[in-house]
């Protein structure tokens, strides 16, 4: 069962995020020697990375987190829709995570050769007999649409199950051409954070938790659940104020 965490404001919901996940990937640093961990782009995380950056530079072994991002965008690295750009200035840059341990999309390639490239450096995340990469903890974002990764609801890329990381094309949301993982990559997932702010979000948060199960990010948090980890919501007042008591 998810838990739901309801906070003042985005500056509450990047506390707390900052909080557990470096209670998270120290914890898996002690138990394993290594913390894997998916990033979100979205406006909602950056607070979270920058206080990371800031509070936590010198609470966790950066040296011994692995990170992968959950979507990109096929743009130059140097576009302003990349996520990964504002990722590394907000949080890697800061912290000094070594470069091998940034398993970053080339995506300047097409969204077919980027997903069939990331596909393999997911794979340094599996142990001999793994199918699915394991991830200590995993940050995903929602659109008001209830999207998440780049799997948007209606779409023929939410119900590609086979490969790991897929090529989106035709995305609802621009750029169209992208690269997303799927359900099936987040099933090993030990931890997930989803963060939600915003009156915007007021809407799409009821039909969450009213059970439409055909949303994506409904059918992300089934995948993660049924593969035995734990989902945290954290949204603030204003994305809660439609919920019923």
């Amino acid at each position: 069962m998810a838990k739901v965490q309801i906070e003042s404001n985005l500056e509450a919901i990047a506390a707390n995020a900052a909080e557990l996940t470096a209670e998270v990937l120290n914890k898996a640093v002690a138990s394993r020697g290594q913390a894997n961990w998916l990033l979100a782009g979205g406006s909602a995380p950056m607070g979270a990375y920058r206080l990371l950056a800031s509070s936590y530079a010198d609470k966790v072994d950066w040296s011994k987190v692995i990170v992968a991002i959950g979507d990109e965008r096929c743009v130059p690295l140097t576009s302003p829709d990349a996520n990964w750009p504002l990722i590394n200035q907000a949080l890697l840059e800061a912290v000094g995570l070594p470069v091998e341990h940034q398993l970053k999309p080339k995506s300047e390639q097409s969204p077919e050769a980027a997903a069939e490239d990331y596909i393999q450096q997911l794979s340094s995340l599996m142990t001999e007999g793994d199918i699915v990469p394991s991830f200590d903890i995993v940050w995903l974002g929602m659109g008001e649409d209830g999207h998440t990764l780049s799997l948007f609801p209606g779409h023929p890329a939410l119900h590609i199950t086979g490969p790991l990381v897929i090529p989106v094309h035709n995305s609802p949301k621009p750029p169209s051409e992208r690269i997303s993982l799927t359900l099936k990559a987040l099933s090993k997932s030990s931890n997930c954070l989803i963060m939600a702010a915003g009156d915007g979000k007021s809407e799409i948060i009821a039909k969450v938790f009213g059970g439409d199960g055909s949303l994506p990010i409904n059918q992300a948090v089934s995948a993660i659940e049924a593969g035995g980890g734990q989902v945290t919501w954290l949204i603030d007042e204003s994305a809660a104020s439609r919920l019923e008591d």
